[in-house]
């Protein structure tokens, strides 16, 4: 039996409820300042409660009904007396399908849909590991790296088991940054992208030979852009237009659909060689009236069409050809210009280049060691992964003229010195670029006219292909070696001569 009991005086005393446990000891329940009927009432339910205690029997509908709406506070004072059990801590943090679905479903609007489909990966990777039922702040790291060892012995590749860890950080990321968990118990886990095999580098000298195998003008488009400009295919070759075109500057404003949600890195400007110049002429003056774009091509089987042109140059095939195409660029503008132009050219940063990009080819290695003419084709040496290739790809010796290839600046070179005026069969510039030259003479800029929009182009295009490989032979020929910052110069003042 209880009694009540007054622990305090006054006209609306402190109340409070005794009784003797199962045990045998004496226990108190204090209520606070109820009325006399509200504490009669209590007592009741803890002469029930105390009973089936002793019996060990489930309160009735009524009771359990009673408890459910006692407060936290009043529910704590009867666990702790031991008449009820303690009530489980209603968690902050959600379930995990909730979370999940209500992350993924908040970044639809910021994320690519190819984007969302990897997460979409991921999320059913962790309701099928964890269960859709566990609160998020009940994952360790203990149990995160046993999901990602359980995923590696899926027989998934490294790659994508990274792939899925870095998504699972960026989802519990964001949880911690809500608060709804202390710390990502993802954090630890080895998940930075491995980088590509990038011991293939198409030299200069195969690119020459895969555009003379090339079926049209729009595939030798479409290559000049990876190779020489270092596009993404297709996400940026197929939807470059003429509009983005500076024939006058000779720039691509290429816009990028990888990085658009960036303000900053929405579009980016490439510079447009000489070689690739006369490509872009080439497709130009073959488009139909009317067509924008710049590729005429489909965005399917661009692969294995890519594929049968290497064999047809006589190039072994290579996996992820327009990757590495892009590699193959970016290698080779890294050894002329500042490697953050570069890298803002190929729109990403410093750090991507040398991770992911950069490659160190055979003929870096020849000229390190004195082994080749640092004024010789550089890419006459290809990479030691590519494997062989067949002796009518290497410097073709016999040729009369042929472009020197240590970038898109075409240098017109003799098979001997019967075929140019220069040293070695160079080419040297026509008295009126000598005569520039030496007198540093600046004549006003001479901007291309869009009247006659074809016309001028391709003439003019021819023109600065010719005078840019009068400039480079000359520098080639000069008797004494010019420094780079000496070359940088001379090109500067002709460019604006």
């Amino acid at each position: 039996m209880a009694s009540l009991i007054k622990t305090s005086g006054g006209k609306m005393p402190a109340r409070g409820i005794q009784f003797i446990d199962a045990e045998g000891n004496r226990r108190a329940i204090r209520l606070g300042r109820v009325g006399l009927e509200v504490a009669r009432e209590f007592k009741r339910k803890v002469e029930a409660l105390q009973s089936w205690s002793i019996t060990n029997q489930t309160p009735d509908a009524q009771t359990s009904a009673w408890l459910a709406g006692l407060s936290d506070k009043m529910h704590e004072k009867l666990a702790k007396v031991g008449l009820v059990e303690p009530r489980e801590p209603e968690p902050v943090a959600p379930r995990l399908d909730a979370w999940l679905d209500k992350y993924i479903g908040q970044r639809k609007a910021d994320l690519k849909p190819s984007s969302v489909k990897k997460l979409r990966r991921t999320e059913t990777l962790l309701r099928e590991h964890f269960g859709a039922d566990l609160y998020i702040d009940q994952l360790t790291a203990n149990s995160v790296r046993d999901w990602r060892a359980w995923l590696a012995g899926r027989s998934l590749a490294e790659a994508t088991v990274r792939l899925h860890c870095r998504n699972a950080k960026t989802i519990f990321n964001e949880a911690a940054e809500r608060e709804l968990i202390s710390t990502n118990p993802f954090r630890k886990l080895a998940s930075r992208a491995i980088a590509a095999d990038r011991g293939r580098y198409v030299t200069a000298n195969e690119a020459d030979t895969i555009l003379d195998a090339c079926p049209n003008v729009h595939w030798r488009a479409l290559f000049g852009l990876a190779r020489l400009a270092g596009l993404r295919t297709p996400s940026e070759t197929h939807i470059l237009s003429w509009g983005d075109v500076d024939w006058d500057r000779g720039r691509l404003s290429v816009f990028s659909p990888k990085t658009e949600r960036y303000e900053k890195h929405r579009r980016r400007t490439v510079p447009i060689g000489p070689k690739l110049m006369q490509l872009l002429q080439d497709a130009f003056d073959a488009a139909e009236d009317g067509r924008e774009r710049v590729v005429g091509l489909s965005r399917n089987n661009l692969h294995r069409t890519m594929h049968a042109i290497l064999k047809r140059a006589g190039i072994e095939p290579f996996a992820r050809c327009f990757q590495v195409l892009r590699q193959s660029c970016e290698t080779e503008w890294s050894e002329r210009f500042p490697q953050h132009a570069v890298s803002s050219w190929l729109g990403h940063s410093e750090a991507v280049s040398r991770e992911h990009y950069l490659v160190v080819t055979d003929d870096m290695f020849s000229r390190a060691a004195g082994l080749s003419d640092s004024r010789s084709d550089p890419g006459a040496a290809k990479s030691a992964a590519a494997g062989s290739r067949t002796e009518s790809q290497g410097v073709a010796s016999d040729q009369n003229d042929r472009y020197v290839a240590a970038n898109e600046t075409p240098c017109f070179v003799g098979s001997n010195a019967e075929n140019g005026n220069g040293p070695g069969g160079i080419r040297t510039p026509d008295q009126a670029i000598m005569s520039r030259l030496s007198s540093g003479h600046r004549g006003a800029p001479n901007p291309l006219s869009h009247n006659d929009l074809r016309h001028s182009r391709s003439e003019s295009a021819n023109d600065s292909a010719a005078e840019c490989a009068a400039i480079e032979a000359w520098i080639l020929a000069c008797p004494t070696p010019l420094t780079p910052e000496q070359r940088a110069q001379v090109r500067t003042v002709l460019a604006n001569a």
